[in-house]
């Protein structure tokens, strides 16, 4: 989730006169350029995760990402070797009728790792978001939903770093299985209503992000969760259209 400070968020609405249709002051309110604070959250039923703040890299740390892309780079051959000699063994297994005992890195499914390059400076990309956020949090929470229930799935939305082949592959290493994102579907997350939330209450100040969200109840988790199973229907009773309102 991402929000200006200072910015517009609710729709701003003028009286006037139709002889003041274009006075300067009539005219809609101009957005203001603030500062962009873009957040990360996780919820499931009856249970808030860890919430995330994202903050720009410092030259140091766009330095040592560098240098660490550069040898994940470098590694990447000799994981490709590995995961194509576990599918030779399995071809070869399936020949012969006799097991091969192989890697299961990846289950050896895809043996082609693409090169990572490093993203613009603008936003967050994939290596940012597995090092800083996933890796520490994210997939670790999820490891501890899946002993919960072991049909845990992975709902994101379609954020460029959350699909990439390289969040793909390492995602897919931890054994976390992530369902298919309807393109343009905010309605299907409940998430996103409580971003809603957070947005109303943070637009004007800075630094109450996290406070915000520990006032988000398990009660409002549920409540939006809840009303899934009627959107899904609402959206299939309008053959996946959006004319509706959760």
């Amino acid at each position: 989730m991402s929000i200006e400070i200072g910015g517009l968020y609710t729709p701003c609405f003028v009286w006037r006169e139709k002889s003041e249709k274009w006075e300067d002051d009539c005219g809609g309110a101009k957005k203001k350029q603030g500062a962009l604070i873009m957040c990360w959250g996780m919820i499931s039923y009856s249970w808030k995760g860890p919430f995330w703040v994202w903050e720009s890299e410092t030259e140091e740390e766009k330095v040592r990402a560098t240098k660490d892309i550069i040898n994940y780079n470098d590694n990447c051959g000799e994981e490709e070797s590995q995961l194509f000699n576990a599918r030779e063994a399995r071809i070869l297994a399936t020949i012969t009728g006799i097991k091969a005992k192989t890697t299961q890195s990846w289950k050896g499914k895809k043996y082609k790792i693409k090169k990572l390059k490093r993203g613009d400076s603008h936003g967050v990309d994939s290596w940012h978001y597995v090092t800083c956020l996933a890796q520490p949090l994210l997939w670790p929470a999820c490891r501890v939903r899946k002993l919960d229930n072991p049909d845990f799935i992975l709902m994101e939305d379609n954020a460029p770093v959350h699909n990439s082949d390289f969040t793909n592959y390492e995602r897919e290493k931890e054994g976390i299985h992530k369902v298919d994102w309807p393109p343009n579907s905010p309605d299907l997350n409940p998430i996103e209503h409580l971003w809603n939330i957070m947005k109303s209450r943070i637009q004007t100040q800075r630094g109450v992000e996290r406070q915000e969200w520990e006032k988000i109840t398990i009660e409002e988790v549920n409540r939006e969760i809840s009303k899934l199973p009627n959107i899904l229907a609402q959206c299939i009773n309008q053959k996946g259209g959006n004319k509706f309102h959760g």
